[in-house]
């Protein structure tokens, strides 16, 4: 019964380790963004946007983009792409929404965890033979 997985609880369990991979990275991720995009730190009119948590979101959403191909990789035994495709959706539509600059990114770090997760798939196939 372990051995042959649904597809939908593989979807499931690599979604949900890509959201806590995301959280727990959000802070390296949120570095990474300033780095690369420089932004102007202010806590707007209201102040809401110094909370701390919605910095830990807004630092996740490209950590998640980085993990979900690569949990999805490793953990979907069959149809990813489609996994992939849907799981991906909405930040892809949030990416959109926010701006062109940001779009780049989204292919990158989707292509960069991706590919790590299709080398982790080759290594653990390696060693099973």
């Amino acid at each position: 019964m372990l051995e042959k997985k649904s597809i939908f609880l593989s979807a499931v369990y690599s979604f949900v380790a890509a959201i806590v991979g995301s959280i727990i990275f959000s802070t390296a991720f949120g570095k990474l963004y300033v780095f690369i995009f420089r932004p102007i730190l202010t806590c707007g009119l209201s102040g809401f946007d110094c909370l701390p948590v919605l910095g830990v979101i807004q630092n996740s959403i490209f950590a998640y983009l980085f993990f979900l191909p690569l949990f999805v990789l490793v953990l979907v035994p069959k149809k990813q792409w489609l996994i992939w495709l849907i799981l991906v959706f909405i930040p892809f539509t949030m990416v959109l929404v926010g701006g062109s600059k940001h779009l780049l990114w989204f292919v990158i770090f989707t292509l960069a965890g991706g590919v790590i997760g299709w080398l982790i798939k080759l290594v653990i196939k390696k060693f099973k033979k």
